[in-house]
């Protein structure tokens, strides 16, 4: 009886091995494409990213390491990140990719150094260069070429990322965002100061899950939805808040001083 079971088990393993190898010489890769998930990045990328992969033609389809794929390429290339990576039986494997922008830079002991949208080092200066706004962080960063400027928990890249992810919803590239913003300033525990291009300040206290609404309300204050993003306050201090005036239902606030330099900005920035 044993014999049978030991029989039996012996060739559902022999099968399976068969299998595997019958599927790994038939499924083999014929064909490989790159595409972007933004349709603004540029088509060059396609190529480059093919060949920073890594994939190799009459390899076998169930063989792609896709980690390690995903890693090449985002070693070769700072401003590139990996979506995803399809196996598109039998014979067609699809590289999902983006290509991020220049961003925001920030000073460190060493000088500037600048990140792509995707919070990745892409450069250092030893001053601040255009096409980046910059950013003013509360905690340590990196300074290190192709690392994130900080770790995924970190308190400045959480809002970094929160406020690049609402600007590009209102239809801003990476490269139009730099273009409104001049810097952010999160030093101050609980605050985000944003100082816009156009000269108007946005000052949110509240930087935890009521951030992205506050933001929405204080940018709304700020721009024109109803033509294009026109600005529409060139000057002043927008603040947003959130009101606890009744625990159970609380509300953001939104006030506006057109007084030119009023409030954080003055205090900090303008040299007396």
């Amino acid at each position: 009886m044993r014999n049978k079971k030991l029989i039996v088990l012996l060739s559902i393993v022999a099968s399976l091995v068969l299998i595997i190898v019958v599927c790994g010489a038939t499924f083999l890769v014929r064909h490989i494409e790159a595409y972007s998930y933004y349709q603004s990045s540029p088509v060059e990328y396609d190529r480059k990213v093919i060949d920073a992969s890594g994939i190799k033609r009459n390899s076998s389809m169930f063989f792609i390491d896709e980690v390690g794929v995903k890693k090449r390429i985002e070693k070769e290339f700072y401003n590139v990140g990996v979506i995803n990576i399809e196996r598109k039986f039998p014979d067609r494997v699809s590289i999902n990719y983006v290509v991020y922008g220049n961003s925001f830079q920030y000073l460190t002991s060493d000088g500037y150094v600048q990140c792509y949208s995707s919070g990745r080092i892409g450069s250092t200066s030893s001053a601040p260069i255009g096409g980046f706004f910059i950013v003013k962080p509360r905690d340590s960063v990196s300074k290190t070429l192709g690392e994130y400027f900080q770790d995924k928990n970190g308190y400045d890249r959480r809002l970094v990322e929160q406020f690049i992810s609402y600007l590009r919803n209102t239809a801003l590239d990476d490269r139009q965002i730099a273009e409104r913003i001049n810097f952010i300033d999160l030093s101050r525990d609980g605050y985000c100061y944003i100082r816009t291009r156009a000269g108007c300040s946005i000052e949110i206290k509240g930087v935890g899950d009521e951030f992205p609404l506050l933001l929405d309300d204080a940018w709304s204050a700020f721009v024109d939805p109803s033509s294009d993003h026109v600005i529409s306050k060139a000057s002043g201090t927008i603040r947003a808040e959130r009101v606890l005036i009744d625990p159970d239902a609380p509300k953001n606030r939104v006030t506006y001083s057109a007084e030119k330099g009023d409030g954080y900005y003055q205090e900090n920035y303008i040299k007396k």
